[in-house]
Protein backbone atom coordinates (compact mmCIF):
# COMPACT_ATOMS: atom_id res chain seq x y z
CA UNK A 1 0.00 0.00 0.00
CA UNK A 2 1.64 3.24 -1.06
CA UNK A 3 -0.01 6.35 0.46
CA UNK A 4 0.05 9.26 -2.02
CA UNK A 5 -0.47 12.79 -0.10
CA UNK A 6 -3.11 14.87 -2.65
CA UNK A 7 -1.77 18.62 -2.13
CA UNK A 8 -3.29 21.48 -3.86
CA UNK A 9 -4.09 25.19 -2.80
CA UNK A 10 -8.10 25.01 -2.91
CA UNK A 11 -10.03 21.86 -1.59
CA UNK A 12 -11.76 22.00 -5.45
CA UNK A 13 -8.18 20.99 -6.74
CA UNK A 14 -7.29 18.31 -4.58
CA UNK A 15 -10.81 16.75 -5.15
CA UNK A 16 -10.32 16.87 -8.59
CA UNK A 17 -6.54 15.86 -8.61
CA UNK A 18 -7.74 12.66 -6.59
CA UNK A 19 -10.49 12.24 -9.08
CA UNK A 20 -8.11 11.93 -11.50
CA UNK A 21 -6.37 9.16 -9.69
CA UNK A 22 -9.05 7.25 -9.09
CA UNK A 23 -9.78 7.23 -12.67
CA UNK A 24 -6.26 6.06 -13.46
CA UNK A 25 -7.26 3.25 -10.57
CA UNK A 26 -9.83 1.99 -12.51
CA UNK A 27 -8.13 0.35 -15.10
CA UNK A 28 -9.76 -3.32 -15.77
CA UNK A 29 -7.41 -5.42 -13.71
CA UNK A 30 -6.20 -7.34 -16.66
CA UNK A 31 -5.00 -4.66 -18.15
CA UNK A 32 -1.96 -4.63 -15.74
CA UNK A 33 0.34 -6.79 -13.78
CA UNK A 34 0.26 -6.55 -10.04
CA UNK A 35 -0.38 -2.48 -10.25
CA UNK A 36 0.98 -0.81 -6.58
CA UNK A 37 -2.48 -0.42 -4.40
CA UNK A 38 -2.85 3.28 -3.36
CA UNK A 39 -4.45 5.08 -0.35
CA UNK A 40 -5.04 8.51 -0.84
CA UNK A 41 -4.79 11.91 1.75
CA UNK A 42 -6.62 15.09 0.60
CA UNK A 43 -4.25 17.41 2.65
CA UNK A 44 -4.12 21.69 2.64
CA UNK A 45 -0.36 23.11 2.29
CA UNK A 46 -0.39 24.02 5.78
CA UNK A 47 -1.43 20.20 6.80
CA UNK A 48 1.93 18.83 5.48
CA UNK A 49 3.87 19.04 7.94
CA UNK A 50 0.99 16.83 10.18
CA UNK A 51 0.93 13.89 7.90
CA UNK A 52 4.80 12.38 7.35
CA UNK A 53 3.74 8.87 6.80
CA UNK A 54 2.30 9.52 3.43
CA UNK A 55 4.94 8.31 0.98
CA UNK A 56 4.17 10.13 -2.12
CA UNK A 57 3.23 13.95 -2.42
CA UNK A 58 0.91 14.28 -5.35
CA UNK A 59 1.44 17.98 -6.14
CA UNK A 60 -1.40 19.71 -8.19
CA UNK A 61 -1.45 22.04 -10.61
CA UNK A 62 -2.70 25.43 -8.88
CA UNK A 63 0.02 25.43 -6.18
CA UNK A 64 3.01 25.00 -8.69
CA UNK A 65 1.16 27.80 -11.72
CA UNK A 66 0.99 30.16 -7.84
CA UNK A 67 4.72 29.89 -6.27
CA UNK A 68 6.73 26.49 -7.48
CA UNK A 69 9.47 27.50 -4.91
CA UNK A 70 6.88 26.29 -2.65
CA UNK A 71 8.13 22.67 -3.97
CA UNK A 72 11.64 23.80 -2.32
CA UNK A 73 10.04 23.98 1.29
CA UNK A 74 8.03 20.85 0.84
CA UNK A 75 10.91 19.13 0.14
CA UNK A 76 12.68 20.19 3.51
CA UNK A 77 9.19 19.18 5.32
CA UNK A 78 9.14 16.01 3.86
CA UNK A 79 13.03 14.49 4.20
CA UNK A 80 13.02 10.89 1.77
CA UNK A 81 10.01 11.10 0.95
CA UNK A 82 8.86 10.90 -3.35
CA UNK A 83 7.04 14.15 -4.76
CA UNK A 84 5.45 13.84 -7.57
CA UNK A 85 3.99 17.05 -9.85
CA UNK A 86 1.25 16.59 -12.15
CA UNK A 87 0.30 19.38 -14.97
CA UNK A 88 -2.04 20.49 -16.91
CA UNK A 89 -1.81 21.97 -20.14
CA UNK A 90 -1.79 25.73 -19.17
CA UNK A 91 1.24 25.38 -16.16
CA UNK A 92 3.51 22.81 -18.39
CA UNK A 93 6.61 23.84 -20.18
CA UNK A 94 10.21 22.29 -20.44
CA UNK A 95 11.41 24.87 -18.42
CA UNK A 96 9.31 24.62 -16.10
CA UNK A 97 9.87 20.78 -15.48
CA UNK A 98 13.62 21.54 -15.45
CA UNK A 99 13.36 23.78 -12.58
CA UNK A 100 10.96 21.32 -10.68
CA UNK A 101 13.90 19.09 -11.18
CA UNK A 102 16.42 21.45 -9.90
CA UNK A 103 14.04 21.95 -6.88
CA UNK A 104 14.23 18.06 -6.03
CA UNK A 105 10.61 16.82 -7.94
CA UNK A 106 11.17 13.18 -8.48
CA UNK A 107 8.78 13.01 -11.53
CA UNK A 108 6.48 15.25 -13.18
CA UNK A 109 3.13 14.16 -15.40
CA UNK A 110 0.39 15.65 -17.37
CA UNK A 111 -2.90 15.32 -16.46
CA UNK A 112 -3.78 14.20 -19.53
CA UNK A 113 -1.57 10.89 -19.46
CA UNK A 114 -2.95 7.58 -19.34
CA UNK A 115 -2.91 4.95 -16.28
CA UNK A 116 -0.33 3.15 -17.76
CA UNK A 117 2.24 5.59 -17.94
CA UNK A 118 0.97 6.81 -14.59
CA UNK A 119 1.17 3.36 -12.91
CA UNK A 120 4.33 2.99 -14.83
CA UNK A 121 6.26 5.89 -13.14
CA UNK A 122 4.38 5.13 -9.88
CA UNK A 123 6.30 1.43 -9.78
CA UNK A 124 9.20 2.46 -10.92
CA UNK A 125 9.09 5.34 -8.17
CA UNK A 126 8.08 3.05 -5.68
CA UNK A 127 11.07 0.88 -5.27
CA UNK A 128 12.59 3.78 -3.56
CA UNK A 129 10.79 3.66 -0.82
CA UNK A 130 11.55 1.50 2.84
CA UNK A 131 9.49 -1.48 2.98
CA UNK A 132 6.48 -0.86 5.21
CA UNK A 133 5.41 -2.25 8.29
CA UNK A 134 3.09 -4.98 7.59
CA UNK A 135 0.46 -6.66 9.80
CA UNK A 136 -0.74 -10.16 10.13
CA UNK A 137 -3.30 -11.94 8.25
CA UNK A 138 -4.51 -14.82 9.51
CA UNK A 139 -7.27 -17.25 8.16
CA UNK A 140 -9.31 -19.57 10.11
CA UNK A 141 -11.01 -22.36 8.32
CA UNK A 142 -12.56 -25.63 7.89
CA UNK A 143 -14.01 -28.13 5.56
CA UNK A 144 -18.17 -28.15 7.29
CA UNK A 145 -19.78 -25.96 9.25
CA UNK A 146 -20.46 -25.95 13.16
CA UNK A 147 -16.99 -27.46 14.16
CA UNK A 148 -16.23 -23.91 15.96
CA UNK A 149 -15.07 -21.56 13.18
CA UNK A 150 -16.46 -18.63 14.23
CA UNK A 151 -15.77 -19.68 18.16
CA UNK A 152 -11.76 -20.58 17.09
CA UNK A 153 -11.92 -17.18 15.13
CA UNK A 154 -13.44 -15.02 17.77
CA UNK A 155 -11.02 -16.42 20.49
CA UNK A 156 -7.27 -16.00 18.32
CA UNK A 157 -8.81 -12.50 17.99
CA UNK A 158 -9.03 -11.59 21.33
CA UNK A 159 -5.64 -13.35 22.65
CA UNK A 160 -3.98 -11.18 20.03
CA UNK A 161 -5.71 -8.03 21.09
CA UNK A 162 -4.69 -8.89 24.94
CA UNK A 163 -1.10 -8.73 23.15
CA UNK A 164 -1.50 -4.60 22.71
CA UNK A 165 -2.64 -5.40 19.16
CA UNK A 166 -4.81 -3.99 17.07
CA UNK A 167 -6.73 -6.66 15.72
CA UNK A 168 -9.52 -6.67 12.86
CA UNK A 169 -11.91 -9.80 12.60
CA UNK A 170 -13.91 -10.12 9.09
CA UNK A 171 -16.70 -11.99 9.57
CA UNK A 172 -17.59 -13.89 5.73
CA UNK A 173 -20.54 -15.58 6.55
CA UNK A 174 -22.86 -14.02 4.64
CA UNK A 175 -25.76 -15.76 5.34
CA UNK A 176 -26.10 -15.79 9.01
CA UNK A 177 -23.36 -13.05 9.71
CA UNK A 178 -23.04 -15.52 13.15
CA UNK A 179 -19.84 -13.10 14.08
CA UNK A 180 -21.03 -10.16 13.48
CA UNK A 181 -23.93 -10.88 15.90
CA UNK A 182 -22.36 -12.64 18.54
CA UNK A 183 -20.09 -9.92 18.99
CA UNK A 184 -23.47 -7.36 18.59
CA UNK A 185 -21.89 -5.22 15.81
CA UNK A 186 -24.12 -2.79 14.39
CA UNK A 187 -25.02 -3.00 11.54
CA UNK A 188 -24.48 -7.00 10.84
CA UNK A 189 -24.01 -5.81 7.23
CA UNK A 190 -22.00 -3.37 5.22
CA UNK A 191 -22.66 -1.68 2.47
CA UNK A 192 -19.20 0.29 1.94
CA UNK A 193 -17.70 -3.43 1.43
CA UNK A 194 -20.55 -4.28 -1.08
CA UNK A 195 -19.49 -1.23 -2.88
CA UNK A 196 -15.48 -2.12 -2.81
CA UNK A 197 -16.59 -5.86 -4.23
CA UNK A 198 -18.94 -4.91 -6.88
CA UNK A 199 -15.87 -2.46 -7.90
CA UNK A 200 -18.07 0.99 -7.76
CA UNK A 201 -15.50 2.11 -5.41
CA UNK A 202 -11.40 2.11 -5.09
CA UNK A 203 -9.73 0.20 -2.45
CA UNK A 204 -8.60 2.55 -0.87
CA UNK A 205 -7.44 2.86 3.09
CA UNK A 206 -10.25 5.39 3.44
CA UNK A 207 -12.96 3.44 1.66
CA UNK A 208 -11.62 0.15 3.55
CA UNK A 209 -11.59 2.05 6.96
CA UNK A 210 -15.55 2.70 6.46
CA UNK A 211 -16.10 -1.42 6.54
CA UNK A 212 -14.22 -1.31 9.80
CA UNK A 213 -16.75 -1.30 12.82
CA UNK A 214 -14.99 -1.02 16.39
CA UNK A 215 -16.28 -3.72 18.91
CA UNK A 216 -16.17 -2.31 21.96
CA UNK A 217 -17.51 1.12 23.06
CA UNK A 218 -14.27 1.28 25.43
CA UNK A 219 -11.52 -0.62 23.41
CA UNK A 220 -10.34 1.12 19.86
CA UNK A 221 -8.13 -1.31 19.05
CA UNK A 222 -10.94 -4.04 18.03
CA UNK A 223 -12.57 -3.43 14.89
CA UNK A 224 -14.88 -6.34 12.83
CA UNK A 225 -15.58 -5.93 9.31
CA UNK A 226 -19.46 -7.43 8.34
CA UNK A 227 -20.14 -8.84 5.52
CA UNK A 228 -21.17 -7.18 2.44
CA UNK A 229 -24.89 -6.11 2.30
CA UNK A 230 -27.49 -7.57 -0.25
CA UNK A 231 -25.38 -11.10 -0.98
CA UNK A 232 -25.42 -14.71 -1.00
CA UNK A 233 -23.44 -17.41 -0.66
CA UNK A 234 -22.38 -17.08 -4.20
CA UNK A 235 -21.32 -13.33 -4.00
CA UNK A 236 -17.67 -14.31 -3.59
CA UNK A 237 -17.14 -17.20 -6.33
CA UNK A 238 -16.82 -14.69 -9.34
CA UNK A 239 -12.98 -14.27 -10.00
CA UNK A 240 -13.52 -10.53 -10.11
CA UNK A 241 -15.12 -10.46 -6.18
CA UNK A 242 -12.65 -12.80 -4.82
CA UNK A 243 -9.74 -10.51 -6.30
CA UNK A 244 -11.48 -7.40 -4.82
CA UNK A 245 -12.17 -8.93 -1.68
CA UNK A 246 -8.16 -9.75 -1.49
CA UNK A 247 -7.24 -6.39 -2.27
CA UNK A 248 -9.63 -5.33 0.76
CA UNK A 249 -8.11 -7.53 2.83
CA UNK A 250 -4.30 -6.59 2.31
CA UNK A 251 -5.84 -2.98 2.37
CA UNK A 252 -6.76 -3.96 6.32
CA UNK A 253 -3.30 -5.52 6.98
CA UNK A 254 -1.72 -2.32 6.34
CA UNK A 255 -3.99 -0.73 8.86
CA UNK A 256 -4.02 -3.27 11.64
CA UNK A 257 -1.14 -5.38 12.99
CA UNK A 258 -3.23 -8.46 12.72
CA UNK A 259 -6.40 -9.67 10.36
CA UNK A 260 -8.24 -12.49 11.61
CA UNK A 261 -10.61 -13.97 8.96
CA UNK A 262 -13.57 -16.06 9.53
CA UNK A 263 -13.89 -17.64 6.11
CA UNK A 264 -16.62 -19.77 6.71
CA UNK A 265 -19.04 -18.81 4.46
CA UNK A 266 -16.21 -18.44 1.44
CA UNK A 267 -16.45 -20.71 -1.70
CA UNK A 268 -13.65 -21.88 -2.82
CA UNK A 269 -12.06 -20.08 -5.56
CA UNK A 270 -11.90 -17.25 -2.45
CA UNK A 271 -10.79 -19.40 -0.33
CA UNK A 272 -7.89 -20.95 -2.39
CA UNK A 273 -6.68 -17.02 -2.95
CA UNK A 274 -7.04 -16.32 0.55
CA UNK A 275 -4.90 -19.49 1.37
CA UNK A 276 -2.36 -17.99 -1.66
CA UNK A 277 -1.53 -14.93 0.87
CA UNK A 278 -2.54 -15.47 4.29
CA UNK A 279 0.56 -15.61 6.72
CA UNK A 280 -0.84 -18.43 8.51
CA UNK A 281 -4.36 -20.92 8.50
CA UNK A 282 -5.86 -22.25 11.88
CA UNK A 283 -7.67 -25.38 10.59
CA UNK A 284 -10.66 -26.52 13.17
CA UNK A 285 -12.29 -29.79 13.24
CA UNK A 286 -14.03 -31.30 16.02
CA UNK A 287 -13.97 -35.45 17.25
CA UNK A 288 -17.81 -36.40 14.76
CA UNK A 289 -15.75 -39.23 13.06
CA UNK A 290 -18.22 -39.01 10.55
CA UNK A 291 -16.37 -35.24 8.78
CA UNK A 292 -12.84 -37.11 8.58
CA UNK A 293 -13.10 -37.43 4.65
CA UNK A 294 -14.14 -33.95 4.43
CA UNK A 295 -11.27 -33.04 7.00
CA UNK A 296 -8.61 -34.31 5.06
CA UNK A 297 -9.28 -33.78 1.82
CA UNK A 298 -9.54 -30.02 2.50
CA UNK A 299 -5.86 -30.20 4.41
CA UNK A 300 -4.39 -31.46 1.16
CA UNK A 301 -5.92 -28.04 -0.22
CA UNK A 302 -4.29 -26.16 1.98
CA UNK A 303 -0.68 -27.97 2.04
CA UNK A 304 -1.35 -27.28 -1.99
CA UNK A 305 -2.29 -23.46 -1.66
CA UNK A 306 -0.89 -21.95 1.51
CA UNK A 307 2.60 -20.14 1.21
CA UNK A 308 5.80 -22.48 2.35
CA UNK A 309 6.64 -20.16 5.34
CA UNK A 310 3.00 -19.70 6.38
CA UNK A 311 2.18 -21.40 9.74
CA UNK A 312 0.02 -23.88 9.50
CA UNK A 313 -2.04 -24.89 12.60
CA UNK A 314 -4.99 -27.52 13.39
CA UNK A 315 -7.14 -27.08 16.31
CA UNK A 316 -9.44 -30.17 17.73
CA UNK A 317 -12.64 -28.32 18.84
CA UNK A 318 -13.89 -31.18 22.13
CA UNK A 319 -17.05 -30.00 21.77
CA UNK A 320 -18.99 -32.48 19.84
CA UNK A 321 -21.29 -34.95 20.85
CA UNK A 322 -20.19 -37.84 18.96
CA UNK A 323 -16.49 -38.15 20.35
CA UNK A 324 -13.47 -39.93 18.17
CA UNK A 325 -10.13 -40.93 19.49
CA UNK A 326 -8.07 -38.01 19.35
CA UNK A 327 -4.79 -40.04 18.15
CA UNK A 328 -6.89 -41.37 15.30
CA UNK A 329 -7.68 -38.18 14.50
CA UNK A 330 -4.73 -36.88 13.97
CA UNK A 331 -3.12 -39.96 12.49
CA UNK A 332 -6.09 -40.59 10.00
CA UNK A 333 -7.73 -37.37 8.92
CA UNK A 334 -5.49 -34.02 9.94
CA UNK A 335 -3.04 -34.99 8.39
CA UNK A 336 -0.71 -32.70 5.47
CA UNK A 337 1.82 -34.03 4.07
CA UNK A 338 5.20 -32.26 3.75
CA UNK A 339 4.21 -29.66 6.38
CA UNK A 340 4.90 -28.79 9.52
CA UNK A 341 1.61 -28.64 11.99
CA UNK A 342 1.16 -27.35 14.95
CA UNK A 343 -1.57 -29.02 16.95
CA UNK A 344 -3.70 -27.86 19.77
CA UNK A 345 -6.78 -29.30 21.44
CA UNK A 346 -9.51 -27.28 22.88
CA UNK A 347 -11.42 -29.00 26.24
CA UNK A 348 -14.90 -29.20 26.77
CA UNK A 349 -15.62 -25.95 28.46
CA UNK A 350 -20.05 -25.43 29.07
CA UNK A 351 -19.67 -21.90 29.04
CA UNK A 352 -17.01 -21.59 26.31
CA UNK A 353 -19.40 -23.21 24.13
CA UNK A 354 -22.39 -20.71 25.10
CA UNK A 355 -20.39 -17.87 25.05
CA UNK A 356 -23.27 -15.63 23.22
CA UNK A 357 -25.21 -15.98 25.83
CA UNK A 358 -23.17 -16.31 28.54
CA UNK A 359 -22.03 -12.85 28.98
CA UNK A 360 -18.59 -13.74 28.87
CA UNK A 361 -15.61 -14.61 25.66
CA UNK A 362 -14.47 -17.46 24.32
CA UNK A 363 -11.03 -16.50 25.38
CA UNK A 364 -12.25 -15.83 28.91
CA UNK A 365 -13.02 -19.15 29.40
CA UNK A 366 -10.06 -20.86 27.60
CA UNK A 367 -7.33 -18.19 27.44
CA UNK A 368 -5.11 -20.88 28.73
CA UNK A 369 -5.10 -23.15 25.20
CA UNK A 370 -6.21 -19.88 22.81
CA UNK A 371 -2.43 -18.93 24.03
CA UNK A 372 -0.95 -21.78 22.43
CA UNK A 373 -2.52 -20.92 19.19
CA UNK A 374 -0.77 -17.11 18.86
CA UNK A 375 1.98 -18.30 20.94
CA UNK A 376 6.11 -18.40 18.52
CA UNK A 377 4.78 -16.57 15.38
CA UNK A 378 8.27 -16.83 14.27
CA UNK A 379 8.85 -20.90 14.34
CA UNK A 380 6.38 -22.36 11.93
CA UNK A 381 8.71 -25.55 11.85
CA UNK A 382 7.77 -26.19 15.57
CA UNK A 383 5.39 -29.15 15.84
CA UNK A 384 3.30 -28.84 18.78
CA UNK A 385 1.00 -30.98 20.83
CA UNK A 386 -1.43 -29.53 23.21
CA UNK A 387 -3.30 -32.25 24.74
CA UNK A 388 -6.58 -32.04 26.40
CA UNK A 389 -6.70 -32.06 29.89
CA UNK A 390 -8.66 -30.66 32.40
CA UNK A 391 -8.98 -27.07 33.58
CA UNK A 392 -8.27 -28.08 37.13
CA UNK A 393 -5.42 -30.35 36.22
CA UNK A 394 -4.30 -27.57 34.20
CA UNK A 395 -4.57 -25.05 37.14
CA UNK A 396 -2.22 -27.36 39.37
CA UNK A 397 0.11 -28.17 36.97
CA UNK A 398 0.56 -23.89 35.98
CA UNK A 399 1.27 -23.30 39.96
CA UNK A 400 3.90 -26.22 40.37
CA UNK A 401 5.23 -24.72 37.10
CA UNK A 402 5.56 -21.30 38.92
CA UNK A 403 7.29 -22.76 41.74
CA UNK A 404 9.78 -24.69 39.85
CA UNK A 405 10.42 -21.50 38.09
CA UNK A 406 11.17 -19.40 41.38
CA UNK A 407 13.31 -22.43 42.58
CA UNK A 408 15.78 -22.24 39.54
CA UNK A 409 16.78 -18.70 40.47
CA UNK A 410 17.72 -19.50 43.60
CA UNK A 411 21.27 -20.35 44.29
CA UNK A 412 21.71 -21.85 47.64
CA UNK A 413 25.25 -21.57 49.83
CA UNK A 414 26.43 -24.29 51.87
CA UNK A 415 25.79 -23.85 55.11
CA UNK A 416 29.18 -23.43 57.42
CA UNK A 417 29.64 -26.31 59.68
CA UNK A 418 26.51 -28.41 58.25
CA UNK A 419 28.50 -31.38 57.90
CA UNK A 420 27.80 -32.13 54.32
CA UNK A 421 30.44 -33.90 52.30
CA UNK A 422 28.42 -34.76 49.25
CA UNK A 423 27.01 -32.86 46.95
CA UNK A 424 23.13 -32.46 46.95
CA UNK A 425 21.46 -31.03 43.92
CA UNK A 426 17.74 -31.10 42.01
CA UNK A 427 18.43 -33.89 39.95
CA UNK A 428 16.28 -34.36 36.95
CA UNK A 429 18.51 -36.27 34.53
CA UNK A 430 20.61 -32.74 33.21
CA UNK A 431 23.30 -30.87 34.11
CA UNK A 432 24.10 -31.19 38.17
CA UNK A 433 24.87 -27.71 39.78
CA UNK A 434 27.27 -28.38 42.78
CA UNK A 435 26.75 -28.00 45.63
CA UNK A 436 22.96 -27.49 46.80
CA UNK A 437 21.64 -26.33 43.65
CA UNK A 438 19.09 -26.92 40.89
CA UNK A 439 19.07 -27.52 37.13
CA UNK A 440 20.86 -24.77 34.51
CA UNK A 441 17.92 -25.76 31.88
CA UNK A 442 14.35 -25.20 32.08
CA UNK A 443 11.82 -27.49 33.04
CA UNK A 444 9.59 -29.12 30.79
CA UNK A 445 5.37 -29.30 31.40
CA UNK A 446 5.61 -32.37 33.49
CA UNK A 447 8.46 -31.84 34.74
CA UNK A 448 7.58 -31.27 38.63
CA UNK A 449 10.37 -30.66 41.54
CA UNK A 450 9.41 -32.49 44.62
CA UNK A 451 11.73 -32.69 46.78
CA UNK A 452 15.92 -32.04 47.09
CA UNK A 453 17.93 -35.47 46.90
CA UNK A 454 21.44 -35.98 48.04
CA UNK A 455 23.91 -36.80 44.84
CA UNK A 456 27.65 -38.16 45.71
Amino acid sequence: MIELGILDLSAEGRRRLAALIERWSWTPLDARATPPKVSLTLLAPEEVRFHGSIDVCVVGPEIIGCDAAFVRSLRQQLPGKLIFCVLDAKTYSLGLVEQLGRLGVDDVLIDGASSDEFFRRLVLLQRRLQEKRRGRLVAVSSARGGVGVTFVAAAVSEAWLARKNRVCVVDCDITSQDLTRFLEVRPCVSEPLRLLLDQNRVATSEAVGECAVQVWSDEERFACVPPPAGGDDTLLGATRFSRAFIDVLETLVSQFDVVVVDSGGLPSTTLVALYQVCDEVIYVANRDPGGSIAHRQALLLVAGYARLDSRITTVINDNSVLAAAVQTLKTEALVMPDRAVREVVLPRSVKAASWPCSGGTPYQFLNRYIDDLVNDPHDGATRVDVRSRSLEASFVSRCFQLVAASFRRIRLRKSAGAGLESKSAFSLGREVVPGIGYTCAPLDENELVSRPVLVS
